[in-house]
Parts: C-alpha cells; structure tokens; sequence
C-alpha cells in the first residue's frame, strides 16, 4: 500500500494512519507548493504563510474525510486543492498565519528561498510546481541513500563512488583514479559504481511509489520526473 491509498478511502478506523501519511506526504510537497505561490507572484512571506494554513487545512479531519477514492496522483489531488484554498481565503481576505492552528511544519526546515531556484521566469505556477516536486522526488532519493551508505563498512569508498557517479566531472569518472586509491581492480570498482545506480533507482522507484494511487502509474511517474529534471 502506498501512503497515497493510506489516505484515500480512509475509514474512521484508520485515521491516525491516514492522517500520518498525510503528514509524510504534505512535508515532502512543501517546497513544491512554496514554488507554485512565488511563481503566482507572492513574496516570500506570504507564501510560506499562504502553505503553512493550507497545511493546517489538509491535515484537518475534515478534510480527510472529503477525500475520496478516485483515479488521480497525489500531487494532481494537492495542487487542485490548494488553488481551491487559495480562492477561498483570498475570498475571505483572510491568511493562515504561522503557529496559528494545530498542525505547524518546522519552519525552520524549510523557511528560506532556497527551495524557489528550481523555478525559471518562463515556467508556469504549474511547470514550477511539477519541476520543483521533481527534485524533491530526487532529493529524498539521494538522502536516503547517503544514509545507507553512512551505514556501511568502507563509507569513505562508497561516498567516492557515489561523487564520481553522480558528479562525474566534464570527462566522466575516472575508475582507474579509485580503484588506484583504495587498492581495487578497475573491474571490482565499476561493478560497485553500477550496483550504486541501481540501488538509486529502486530508492527512486520507491520515492514515487509512496506518492501514487496505483502501483501501475509509477513508469510513467519516474519517465516524467526525468523529463523535468533533464529540462530544468
């Protein structure tokens, strides 16, 4: 089960679950949210506070229990219901401001605008979205794998690998240069580079697995999220 279906058609019974998933999901669209506001045309300030109460919002039992079972992706799901939030506090000429409902994302996480150069002049609030939920897909992967590889005997040789991977350099990684240096042969370190891919991949794979409604949209997800970040 994805944390996606966790939330859809969720019974009262499962809705600490639910709202946890809930939780996980709405703190990895946080800087892709942030992005669709700024590319809208909000200063900083404003849009982490226009995020932080559509946080509070979605995290409410009230809408979890508004949310049903249908064919979409959830960031599809999240960027509707946070322009339909938009409308309605721009209608009430009121903002959610920080530390005033009872969700509250450490802000300290993510209040900078750091998170906002993913977006280009020419992008839409949509393409920015889309780009900057990309890169947090990819992000997330890589975080994860860094921590297995802190885990692991000889991390100082597998952080090398994982650098000449994924920061090759203009000429490509030089294997020789690393086999040379923790005492390998050429072969035994290209076998490692290319098991490390592969183990990015699945913890890719795994990232947009967590966010879709159906196991069978995950192709097609991870083609996109390429799209995107060889575009970007």
């Amino acid at each position: 089960m994805t944390m996606w279906s966790a939330v859809i058609g969720t019974g009262d019974a499962d809705e600490v679950g639910a709202l946890r998933a809930l939780d996980r999901l709405a703190r990895a669209y946080w800087r892709p949210l942030y992005v669709f506001v700024r590319q809208r045309g909000l200063v900083h300030e404003d849009a982490s506070d226009a995020v932080q109460g559509f946080f509070a919002h979605l995290l409410s039992k009230e809408m979890l229990h508004r949310v049903e079972r249908r064919e979409t992706r959830f960031r599809t799901f999240l960027l509707h219901c946070f322009t339909n939030w938009l409308i309605s506090a721009q209608r009430r000429e009121t903002a959610a401001k920080r530390g005033g409902n009872n969700f509250h994302v450490p802000l300290a996480e993510f209040d900078s605008e750091s998170g906002w150069i993913v977006a280009r002049e020419t992008d839409s609030p949509e393409v920015a979205f889309d780009r900057r939920w990309a890169h947090t897909i990819f992000q997330r992967a890589q975080e994860r794998l860094g921590l297995e590889i802190a885990s692991q005997e000889r991390a100082d040789y597998l952080r090398e690998l994982h650098r000449r991977v994924f920061h090759p350099g203009a000429d490509g990684p030089n294997w020789a240069e690393v086999a040379q240096r923790f005492g390998m042969s050429e072969g035994a370190v290209r076998k490692a580079a290319l098991e490390l891919r592969g183990r990015f991949a699945g913890l890719l794979r795994a990232e947009v697995l967590e966010v879709v409604s159906d196991p069978t949209e995950v192709d097609a997800e991870l083609r996109y999220l390429f799209e995107l970040l060889s575009s970007g």
